[in-house]
């Protein structure tokens, strides 16, 4: 088993930085996910770790040897694109054995024809095409080996293109957001066949997605990603429960989580526009108050004062969207259905958040971590 390691890695483009001194390590067997939107610099980070590209400065290990200098050939890790990259005249048989034919067998023994007379071609085929065979049962395809890719559906290509990976058993994995060209019921499952099989490959992985949800349901650890920085890292549930930075707790999450100016008093009690919070901090000033959906309250009075623009009904739950009165900010509250009936357009709402739910961040957006609710906490839901 073998881990990977980005120390300390630059990269710029003329005058753009695509990394800003980026640290990162995988532990052996660990599937780590790089999320963030376009531009941020993880396909970036990808391609150097992978040898298609080279760091301005900084270092990449892999097995804890140093490939800094090496090229893509010679660092044994393999890659799965957004585009398949299968050969479109080649079986799927043969798309996957081709890292094999090109790694085992001598040029001499892959000509046509003559090949098969070199010694010990024949030994090298049987072996390759067992492999093969055996990849792609891991995988489900084995009755698709014979299929050129144009008879594939877009599930089956991205499970060959897999199964091409993984046949050369590499030191790590590297994936660049290779669920994209599929549609969103076939998404949700080859996402979840591609943690099985990390599970039973063992390989350390990366995964590069710009789908929060991918990154959230599939990974050990999760790197958030802005700017060329990698601005936390964390299990997925250390990404949602507790974020560092305002930016991280805006992009991870749906619906996006609310976000108010708010003021801490020289008492240490949080309002917003002059409402208490049930809030205190031992930091003084102005700050952001966030809260995630459904931890958004309802409230008879004695809330913040917000309208109701629009009502989405989910079946499991609804999503109030609710314009603050001050702010003019948009308030989204995941609420029960049965409260369906009783919020029409237009009408006025009070929400609470809930104290021991609410992230505060300073001017510069990074977390408050001295926050501690007053214990004001029992408030009576609205019956709207």
């Amino acid at each position: 088993m073998s881990g990977i390691e980005v120390d300390k890695v630059t990269k710029s483009y003329g005058v753009v930085t695509a990394l800003d001194d980026v640290s990162l390590k995988v532990a052996p067997g660990e599937f780590v996910s790089l999320v963030g939107p376009s531009g941020c610099g993880k396909t970036t980070l990808m391609k150097i770790i992978a040898g298609l590209d080279r760091a301005d400065d900084g270092r990449v290990s892999i097995a804890d040897r140093d490939v800094s200098k090496l090229g893509a050939a010679d660092r044994d890790v393999a890659m799965v694109f957004q585009n398949y990259a299968l050969y479109p005249h080649l079986t799927a048989r043969q798309n996957i054995a081709v890292p094999l034919v090109m790694r085992t067998m001598t040029a001499a023994q892959r000509l046509p024809f003559i090949g098969g007379f070199v010694p010990g071609t024949g030994e090298r085929r049987s072996t390759i095409r067992r492999e093969v065979e055996q990849t792609a049962e891991l995988l489900a395809i084995g009755h698709l080996l014979e299929r050129k890719p144009a008879q594939l559906s877009g599930g089956q290509r991205q499970r060959v293109a897999l199964a091409r990976a993984i046949v050369r058993r590499p030191l790590a994995f590297l994936m660049d957001e290779p669920l994209s060209n599929l549609d969103a019921s076939l998404r949700v499952q080859t996402r979840k066949e591609i943690v099985d099989l990390h599970r039973r490959v063992g390989a350390s992985t990366i995964y590069v997605t710009h789908d929060q949800a991918e990154a959230m349901t599939m990974s050990d650890r999760v790197a958030v990603m802005m700017e060329g920085k990698i601005l936390q890292l964390g299990t997925p549930e250390e990404i949602y429960l507790d974020p560092w930075d305002l930016r991280v707790a805006a992009f991870v999450g749906s619906p996006r989580i609310n976000a108010l100016p708010a003021d801490v008093d020289t008492d240490g009690q949080v309002r917003v526009d002059g409402v208490p919070m049930d809030v205190t901090s031992r930091v003084r000033g102005r700050v952001t108050l966030a809260v995630r959906a459904e931890d958004l309250a309802l409230v008879r009075a004695d809330g913040l004062p917000a309208t109701i623009e629009h009502v989405e009904f989910l079946g499991e739950a609804v999503l109030l969207h609710a314009r603050h009165a001050m702010s003019g900010a948009l308030l989204i509250a995941r609420l029960e259905r049965d409260h369906r009936h009783r919020l029409p357009r237009g009408g006025a709402v009070h929400f609470r958040p809930k104290p021991d739910r609410v992230f505060l961040f300073d001017e510069a957006g990074r977390r408050v971590t001295r926050v501690q609710p007053t214990g004001a906490v029992g408030r009576e839901t609205a019956l709207v």
